[in-house]
């Protein structure tokens, strides 16, 4: 439904989710030469106009047009229109000598349309700031950068231009510090042209290095990235040579990180000692016992007094400590810092919904090898219809035959799942989930534009993601247009005052039930759309934020829908949307827990707000081991700590079954029989572990 993304750049998905400042310390980019200083570029004499083009997947989505006067004056527009919705700002920038902002102006909306109005100035050493996210002042006494929170992509390459002519390194405003190093260069052609560039990653703003590429003049050529590119116009040919070559260096430093944070135990194998072992069957503990890890499997589970632990083993007392099966997150779309956000979150699987197929395959890949960190994946990837509010997709369908295609390319790729979006043809939804069920896949998604979630059911979907697509099944009909944000405040309008105990919706979670259905609310994600407000953390997530880098702090302050005059309108329908979680456990529909927002954290997270809506913690718990592992069907494999099973286990220092929140005390997580520290999980991406 939504990402949490760069203030500076929307278009760069972690996108990220990279070394921040310390503390904490991240890990260090590989060593190179001190970068260089950039070529000196003399003001134009006349404006100089640059148009960016924004580019997802291979769907062209919005623009960046900068001028550039005499003056040194920088006149942006950006315009972004992906999934419907999309931020747009128009800002005026002036610059020093040395490439700092002296003034900031932008006036526009966020993505999800909340307004933007941000200013900042400094006059000598006093610098000011001010938006309706944030208000500061500060003493500036050596050069310093301001990151806007508005989204400005070009204020990117601003910043790259000024940290090599400043030598790699410089303070930013509001806080924090970047630093740039070299780590490429690559040539390019479009039309029998040919450009030099030079790539450069930039910590301090993101969970991992900003990549971007410069020309030989100094000049800023733009980011690329398998979701949201922006290039010059002209250029878009250079969009998939250039990733190419940018996914060479994130693997390199993803196989530095996992060769530091990945132990392997011996042959003999690793027995955890006098453990407390979760049976998330029955919702209880086991105490004093030991659990046998040989290779990527549970060897042995059983009391620690009689259990035999193998001659050489590696040994580990966990006295004291809880042992559980690894957790499920069955709602994400991965990217760079989740690998290592998950596994020290605990979380050993996850699902992920829509992303490129190519990108995806290659995490599935190298999570599985060992050489980059990240969890069990399995892949239930898009398809989209096509027209000026779809979702950006490599996989379309507007046709029966385009239809049959996209499944059979995702089951030739050993995809579990298709998940179809929002603006598939209603009479579209049989013929792939009859061609998806054919082939042993399963169907997930949104409900498309002009059906109703019911119907969904009724032609063949097996489950349903976010809990706002149940409340339109009441609140939309089949002319209401779900592929904008009315997707989202028809609930906050509607759901506050709606009566979950009435016939309808009884009948139709009855139907879910019937159809055994599995619904992945995602309620952590709709926490920000509907009670984050500019300027404030959304209540609940400040043990989130505090645990992030300075300027990542800065993504949970920028609110979601408009809502003035409605804040507690709206307060009332989260309530609501938490409260459907509870009436679908109490009719027995199949509840799984997913994200669709920061990994790892946000799993935490929702397991939270599911206990705060009245489901038990045992239950919150089960809905992220076991019941994923059997609406995925390989819950014989996995889910549960037994012998024969998957060796997918965390260590948490505390008791979950007691206080939901303990699950955040991840100390150890398994993956496969690999056994990483959380706390140097967390590290290598910038973020602080719980201690």
């Amino acid at each position: 439904m939504r990402r949490r993304l760069s203030a500076l750049a929307p278009f760069l998905l972690a996108c990220a989710c990279g070394a921040e400042p310390p503390p904490p310390s991240p890990l260090p980019p590989t060593p190179v030469p001190p970068a260089p200083v950039a070529t000196v570029m003399a003001p134009p004499t006349q404006p100089l106009t640059v148009k960016r083009v924004l580019v997802s997947l291979t769907r062209p989505s919005g623009s960046s047009v900068a001028t550039t006067a005499p003056d040194g004056t920088v006149t942006i527009a950006f315009d972004m229109k992906q999934n419907g919705r999309g931020p747009h700002a128009d800002a005026t920038i002036r610059l020093a000598p040395d490439g700092t902002i002296t003034s900031f102006e932008a006036h526009g909306h966020h993505e999800m349309q909340s307004p933007v109005d941000e200013v900042f100035s400094i006059e000598g050493s006093h610098a000011h700031w001010k938006s309706r996210e944030e208000t500061g002042d500060a003493t500036v006494t050596h050069p310093a950068f301001f990151i806007p929170i508005a989204d400005v992509p070009d204020a990117l390459g601003l910043l790259a231009q000024a940290l090599l002519k400043a030598g790699g390194t410089m303070a930013l405003l509001p806080d924090g510090e970047a630093h740039i190093e070299k780590t490429g260069e690559a040539a390019v052609q479009s039309a029998g042209r040919t450009k030099h560039l030079t790539a450069y990653g930039i910590t301090g703003l993101d969970l991992t290095p900003t990549r971007v590429w410069m020309e030989d003049d100094g000049s800023w050529f733009g980011v690329v990235d398998p979701w949201f590119s922006l290039v010059p116009e002209g250029w878009e040919s250079a969009i998939d040579p250039l990733i190419t070559k940018q996914e060479e260096m994130v693997r390199t430093r993803d196989r530095e990180i996992a060769q530091r944070l990945a132990h392997r135990p011996p042959a003999a194998g690793l027995a955890f000692m006098h453990a407390r072992v979760l049976d998330v069957e029955r919702g209880r503990w086991i105490a004093d016992q030991t659990v046998v890890v040989v290779g990527d499997t549970i060897a042995a589970v059983g009391p620690a007094k009689t259990t035999k632990i193998p001659a050489g083993a590696e040994t580990a007392d966990l006295s004291g400590k809880a042992l559980l099966p690894g957790l499920w997150d069955m709602h994400v779309h991965l990217g760079g810092a989740d690998g290592p956000l998950n596994i020290g979150s605990g979380v050993t699987t996850v699902r992920d919904v829509g992303n490129d197929p190519d990108r995806l395959d290659d995490f599935k890949k190298r999570f599985d090898d060992g050489t980059a960190v990240g969890p069990h994946v399995l892949r239930a990837s898009l398809i989209e219809g096509r027209n000026e509010k779809a979702a950006s997709s490599r996989i379309t369908a507007e046709t029966e035959a385009e239809a049959r295609a996209g499944v059979e390319f995702y089951a030739k790729r050993g995809y579990e799942m298709i998940k179809i979006y929002n603006s598939v043809r209603p009479e579209l939804v049989p013929v792939i989930t009859r061609e998806a069920h054919a082939r042993g896949m399963t169907v997930t998604g949104h409900i498309p534009v002009h059906m109703l979630a019911h119907e969904a059911v009724r032609d063949g979907y097996d489950g349903i993601e976010h809990a706002n697509m149940l409340f339109l099944n009441f609140f939309a009909d089949h002319d209401t247009d779900t592929r904008t944000p009315l997707r989202f405040s028809i609930v906050g309008d509607k759901a506050a005052d709606f009566d979950l105990k009435s016939k309808p919706v009884e009948d139709f979670l009855g139907y879910l039930h019937q159809h055994r259905t599995v619904i992945d609310p995602t309620v952590a994600t709709f926490e920000g759309v509907f009670v984050g407000q500019q300027g404030k953390v959304p209540p609940g997530e400040e043990w989130i934020v505090q645990r992030l880098p300075v300027q990542p702090k800065r993504w949970f302050l920028t609110g979601g829908l408009p809502m003035a005059g409605k804040e507690e309108l709206y307060g009332r329908s989260y309530d609501k949307m938490l409260a459907i979680v509870k009436a679908l456990h109490d009719a027995k529909v199949t509840v799984v827990a997913g994200t669709d927002s920061l990994a790892g954290l946000m799993l935490d997270h929702e397991l939270e707000l599911f206990v705060r809506a009245g489901v038990s913690p045992a239950d919150a718990l089960r809905d992220a081991t076991i019941v994923p592992a059997r609406a995925m069907k390989v819950d014989r494999k996995t889910g549960t700590v037994a012998a024969g099973k998957a060796a997918d286990l965390v260590v948490i220092d505390g008791d979950p079954l007691v206080n939901i929140a303990d699950v955040r005390k991840t100390v150890t997580t398994v993956r496969g029989g690999v056994v990483y520290r959380s706390k140097d999980a967390f590290e290598a991406v910038g973020v602080r572990p719980w201690q």
